[in-house]
């Protein structure tokens, strides 16, 4: 697994557990509140974790009007520096 795929990973897991599911039922490219019926939220708490996790704050503003794990992870490598 390539360091971008650990890090995806990562992020999956920590969305997934904040609109209660499991990583598996993920999909990134997917609008997190239409197709998983996630709410604002729950997006937050997702934000809240990352924050916590790798040090960051990342504004719901970045992640656009249509969340989804690939925006998150790219909102979270842009104020990590991950240069991608």
């Amino acid at each position: 697994m390539s360091v971008r795929e650990q890090r995806l990973s990562e992020i999956r897991l920590i969305v997934a557990h904040a609109v209660g599911l499991t990583p598996a039922d993920m999909s990134d490219e997917v609008n997190l509140l239409t197709t998983f019926a996630a709410d604002w939220r729950a997006i937050g708490a997702a934000l809240s974790g990352i924050e916590n996790k790798y040090g960051v704050n990342i504004s719901m503003d970045e992640i656009g009007e249509a969340p989804t794990v690939l925006s998150i992870y790219r909102a979270t490598a842009r104020h990590t520096n991950w240069g991608e």
